[in-house]
């Protein structure tokens, strides 16, 4: 542990009797000089990681103790010990996986890694003795470098009266699991409300209606159209979905408080309910609004973490953020929304810019967060909804491909799956993505990967589906080609309907 306060002093050998010749010789001898040197920069360093979310669960399997400096320690501090995987939660709730498979192991991956554990909470810290004060334990801990993956709560649930006391957040995720699955296993008649029209509302909602065919659910969405940020197309085929599962929306629905029994909305109507579920959007950790408002971290108003591109701090070099508790400054096209693609996305970057900040160096290796992302929503029936280029998909082979980009996240931190530690050198760090080994094989033509993008049947291979999308996401060119033949379809579509109305 790096205390700068309490630094052992070296033993005094001195049944040795030096002469003040030799003590001068030795204190001017270049190998002296060298070797002292030597020996200060591989003083042992300390790097802090708070939080065990997609970014940090990177930098543990990447800067384990056969790859890293030796003179590099390395501590995970969580409340939880697991972290669960917010891409595969409502695949949970909807039955196609189980609590487990939703789950980092962080104790397992850290014993693997050798870097040490404490299952306690961050409740404060000190910028200036770069230390850490925790929930449980009260000696501080120190760190020359600290970084800070915390994710963030669900907007509104406390500051809303009656939200806290009789709703279901989304976050934390793996208590929202837990609930959920003791709240509606029986089987009498639910009345859901869920507050928030957003993906994360609209996925549970379809999520937890297709399982359960006891309840009538309702979302509540403060805005006046789903999605407002999706085109017309992608909106229509949400809006279908829900129509089949009878969920019902409404909109311009801002909620003023909760009861035990109603959702009461600001125009004063009501909505009665027997369960409800707060999804009402990301909202800055209280960790990190109180260390912006009441230790001068720089961040914006909300409390999220400002951070350069390289995710360092904007205020305290030694300081880094990932995730959504971080908003990205600098960015041409702004801080990118919070998703969790763009928490694992920029899990590689940190490896490298922590490691060269603790190397002495200024961190250079800018994140770089793709524009758009695959956007993929689980709806039932082993099927999901998926947009991406403005490009709305729905069948079997859409839940495949977020099957198996999940799965592929997911195994690179499953214990049989971790390398032979004795086969890894030393400076060797492993940041391969998710998707390294999926195979970029030639792509369909373009109007035969237009044809393919828009087929809902069980009969499309979603690997020749995932690898068109990719190839879309790479070439330009080949993109324009493939949205240029979906637009024809469409119209020639429309026009075929229009003729035989």
């Amino acid at each position: 542990m790096s205390d700068r306060r309490t630094r052992p002093s070296r033993h005094r050998h001195s049944s040795f009797g030096w002469t003040p010749f030799f003590v001068l010789f030795f204190a001017v001898s270049p190998l002296f000089i060298s070797t002292v040197q030597g020996m200060m920069a591989q003083q042992q360093q300390h790097l802090i990681l708070v939080g065990g979310g997609h970014a940090h669960a990177q930098v543990l399997t990447s800067l384990n103790d056969a790859a890293r400096p030796a003179h590099l320690k390395v501590t995970l501090i969580d409340p939880q010990v697991a972290a669960t995987y917010s891409g595969m939660v409502p695949g949970c709730i909807g039955g196609y996986y189980s609590a487990a498979d939703t789950k980092i192991d962080l104790v397992a991956v850290t014993q693997w890694a050798g870097i040490e554990f404490v299952h306690d909470k961050v409740v404060d810290m000190d910028f200036e003795k770069q230390c850490v004060f925790l929930k449980k334990n009260p000696a501080p801990l120190y760190y020359d470098a600290i970084s800070l993956d915390v994710g963030s709560t669900t907007r509104g649930w406390t500051t809303t009266p009656g939200a806290r006391e009789y709703t279901i957040p989304t976050r934390p995720i793996d208590a929202l699991v837990r609930r959920l699955q003791d709240e509606l296993d029986d089987n009498q008649r639910v009345q859901l409300v869920v507050v928030g029209g957003g993906a994360a509302g609209i996925e549970l909602s379809m999520a937890v209606t297709s399982r359960y065919p006891n309840i009538d659910c309702t979302i509540l969405d403060a805005g006046q159209q789903l999605l407002p940020s999706e085109n017309e197309a992608c909106r229509h085929m949400v809006q279908t979905r829900l129509t089949e599962l009878h969920i019902t929306v409404q909109h311009d629905a801002a909620v003023a408080q909760v009861t035990a029994d109603r959702v009461v909305l600001q125009n004063g109507t009501s909505v009665p309910y027997t369960h409800c579920i707060w999804a009402a959007g990301a909202e800055a950790p209280a960790l990190s609004q109180h260390l912006h408002h009441q230790r001068g971290l720089a961040g914006t108003p909300e409390g999220w973490i400002l951070v350069h591109p390289t995710l360092q701090s904007i205020s305290h070099p030694a300081v880094f953020a990932a995730g959504d508790c971080a908003s990205i400054q600098g960015l041409l096209r702004g801080p990118p929304p919070k998703a969790g693609v763009y928490a694992v996305r920029a899990g590689p970057v940190l490896v490298q810019n922590l490691l060269q900040f603790l190397e002495g160096t200024k961190p250079r290796t800018v994140y770089e967060p793709q524009e758009d992302f695959l956007k993929l929503l689980v709806c039932g029936d082993n099927q999901a909804l998926g947009f991406r280029f403005g490009i709305p998909f729905r069948g079997k082979w859409v839940f495949e491909v977020k099957d198996a980009i999940d799965r592929n996240f997911m195994n690179l931190f499953a214990q049989e799956n971790l390398p032979d530690k004795s086969r890894i050198q030393r400076g060797e760090y492993n940041t391969q993505q998710y998707d390294a080994m999926v195979e970029d094989l030639t792509p369909l033509e373009p109007e035969e990967a237009a044809m393919l993008l828009q087929r809902s049947d069980d009969g499309v291979d979603f690997q020749q589906a995932w690898r068109v999308l990719r190839a879309m996401a790479r070439d330009t060119t080949y993109r324009e080609q493939v949205l240029h033949c979906v637009e024809q379809s469409t119209a020639s579509a429309i026009s075929h309907k229009n003729v035989y109305k």
